[in-house]
């Protein structure tokens, strides 16, 4: 490994280039470690301005719904009041005494015969027909205290909507419809105080779609399904009940919405996406500073350093020589006695499994056979006992140079067990493999001992069969075939078929 400082033109130039690549290594890591930040940062806030606003949302709809409720009560007492009154006794002063919530704008009651009183002395002007009115027609079609749909007021000309009940004689015959309004302005002036951290804003809408509140006081009153710009946002709203959805033409607003019961009405909380990161843009800005700051330190650092680390670097430089190349010696050395077998010196098991997966894989791609030879040495357990280990061993280390000596040089001979050996023949089928095997068996009977008797060896043969998924079932044929070789007298050849 050598380095380039030679070449390099004084020391001022590798100071310089020292300093550019600590500060790039250093803006880099800044800026990833920002945009991670920054990340999480934007996550994490979302995520708890969400949760927040969903329960804001659904605590603010509670309470409207809690207050609707309560004037559903009212006017189910008085309603159960007036059952107990006969039409005659039924005046302004009556319905005026009991207008004891100031968030009606009236109570009237008006009889099956057309009778009307207003709680406010109010006269409807020739034409005025209460049996059209929604107020009327929504206690009739529900046959219970409902609330009506938002309708213009013909007392004030506002928008507003009411909460109606009918009553009925003990025959069950209608005997007329008891009446609360309430001006849309009292819901509005409600929901107009709500707002999360500073940010958003209220908006409600009945089950059809028509705004009952918002911020732009111009949709108030219009019916959002028809106005194209909005029409797939409150179907999907209207759909979902509860929930959240993005919308506008850029997606940049959020609503979080959900149903209050009593009126089928929703109310909805809307954020805009520049409010809710604007807390963001104030992270993004401390973190330049920080990074502005930080990368001129880091210059001024980087110079110091550079100055102690040139002469460092040249010292680092002939030691690095020195010892890479007894490294490469020594990694040499530790990847051979990995896949040897220290006594025979052929391949060991794990050289041998690597070489037979390596060799299944280009048999897949080839489609050329591919054959292994098992090889058992007979009766070396007795060599053993009777001359001792030292005798197997070099039984062991001839054996192996004269199969190692007799092999082609694409075939690998290697030692997977005491007195097991495996050859592997790669672009050769069962019966190639066969008669190679026959050669081993040959050569290992003419080996020669100078103090030992002769040795003979059984021989088990397998092909790789297409489609199979390891080299395990290869192994398993010949090892079978090795046992029917000895089974059948040692010292002969047997094919797995």
């Amino acid at each position: 490994m050598k380095y380039e400082f030679e070449s390099l033109d004084n020391v001022a130039v590798l100071k310089k280039r020292l300093v550019i690549v600590f500060s790039a290594i250093f803006a880099t890591a800044f800026i990833v470690i920002s945009i991670i930040s920054y990340t999480i940062s934007k996550s994490l806030l979302i995520k708890n301005i969400n949760a927040n606003t969903e329960e804001f949302v659904y605590t603010s709809a509670h309470e409207i719904d809690s207050w609707i409720l309560d004037r559903i009560t009212i006017v189910n007492n008085f309603t159960e009041f007036i059952n107990d009154v006969e039409d005659k006794y039924i005046t302004q002063e009556l319905l005026k005494m009991y207008k004891i919530d100031n968030t009606f704008s009236d109570i009237y009651y008006v009889s099956a015969a057309g009778k009307f009183i207003s709680g406010r002395s109010w006269i409807p002007q020739p034409g005025y027909n209460p049996f059209s009115r929604p107020w009327y027609t929504t206690a009739i079609r529900e046959q219970k205290t409902s609330i009506s749909q938002v309708y213009i007021d013909t007392e004030t000309s506002n928008p507003a909507f009411s909460i109606s009940s009918p009553i009925f004689n003990k025959n069950k015959t209608l005997r007329g419809v008891i009446s609360a309004d309430i001006q849309l302005k009292t819901i509005e002036e409600k929901l107009d105080k709500i707002k999360l951290n500073g940010m958003g804003y209220a908006v409600l809408i009945d089950s059809s779609g028509v705004v009952l509140a918002h911020s732009d006081k111009l949709l108030i009153g219009k019916n959002l399904l028809e106005d194209p710009k909005y029409s797939y946002t409150i179907k999907e709203i209207l759909h979902k009940k509860d929930g959240k959805l993005y919308y506008n033409i850029e997606y940049d607003k959020l609503i979080i919405h959900t149903n209050i019961n009593s009126s089928g009405w929703i109310l909805g909380f809307v954020l805009i996406k520049n409010e809710i990161y604007s807390e963001l843009n104030v992270l993004a800005y401390g973190f330049f500073i920080i990074f502005v700051i930080s990368l001129i330190i880091v210059i001024s650092t980087s110079k110091y350093f550079t100055k102690k680390l040139t002469n460092f670097i040249n010292i680092l430089e002939m030691t690095i020589d020195l010892h890479t190349a007894e490294l490469k010696i020594k990694i040499e050395q530790v990847e051979y006695l990995s896949l040897t077998d220290p006594l025979t010196e052929i391949a060991n098991r794990r050289k041998v499994e690597l070489t037979l997966k390596s060799e299944i894989d280009r048999t897949r791609r080839t489609e050329k056979p591919l054959s292994v030879i098992m090889i058992d040495i007979d009766h070396f357990k007795k060599t053993n006992d009777t001359y001792g280990h030292e005798s197997g061993d070099i039984v062991l280390k001839k054996f192996a140079e004269t199969i190692k000596n007799s092999i082609r040089i694409t075939d690998l001979v290697g030692r997977i067990g005491g007195e097991e050996f495996l050859v592997i023949c790669p672009e050769t089928d069962s019966s190639e493999a066969a008669t190679l095997a026959n050669k081993l068996r040959l050569a290992v009977e003419s080996i020669n001992f100078e103090h030992l008797p002769g040795i003979t060896a059984s021989f088990g043969c397998a092909e790789f069969f297409p489609g199979e998924d390891s080299y395990d079932n290869i192994i398993s044929r010949s090892d079978k075939a090795l046992y029917k070789a000895k089974e059948n007298g040692r010292n002969r050849v047997e094919v797995y078929k």
